[in-house]
Formats: C-alpha cells, structure tokens, sequence
C-alpha cells in the first residue's frame, strides 16, 4: 500500500527516524495507527468526577474573547510552529490566516 503524506508530516516522521525514536518510518506509522486502533476500540467514560467538573465549569462566568486574544495566540502559535526545523533546516509549512499554505 501507498499513502501520500503532506509535507510538514513527512518531515515530522523523518524528525522522528532521524533522532531515533523509531527504527524506521513504517514501525512509527504502524504504531500509531495501532494507538489510533486501540483508542478508538474503548468506550469513552463519563466519571463522576468529570461530570461534576464539567458541572463546576458551567457555572462559571465566561469573558468572550477579543481580537487581541487570538492575535495573542494566533501570535504564540506562529512561534512555536516557526521555530520548529524540518531536518532539511527549512521551517514546517505554516497556514495562513485563511488556513491554506
């Protein structure tokens, strides 16, 4: 089988071969798709513990956010993203504000 990767994939998956995470790219992809596999198999729980946090939560005042907010964090995610290096040394691709590259 053959899967086409988008390119800040494929070089995340190089990252992970090259620092020696995995032996090689197809043992990393197995794995994840078996996490995947497995993540989805089990039942998603609803605890006591979460419903009264979730419960706790709704009674809580909310503050809409502003523009400045996400400028804000629009701002630390282009930072975080940037400064990570495809091994090549070229930055991953970052979308644009409009979410296309």
């Amino acid at each position: 089988m053959r899967i086409a990767l988008a390119k800040d994939v494929e070089y995340f998956l190089q990252e992970q071969v090259h620092s020696g995470v995995c032996g090689d790219a197809s043992s990393l992809v197995n794995d994840l798709l078996r996490s995947v596999r497995d993540q989805q198999a089990k039942p998603f729980v609803v605890t006591l513990e979460l419903e009264a946090w979730l419960l706790e939560a709704a009674d809580k005042p909310v503050s809409p956010l502003t523009a400045a907010d996400f400028a804000g964090i629009l701002e630390r995610v282009r930072t975080r993203v940037e400064s990570a290096a495809a091994p090549n040394g070229t930055p991953y691709p970052v979308a644009n504000r409009r979410g296309h590259r």
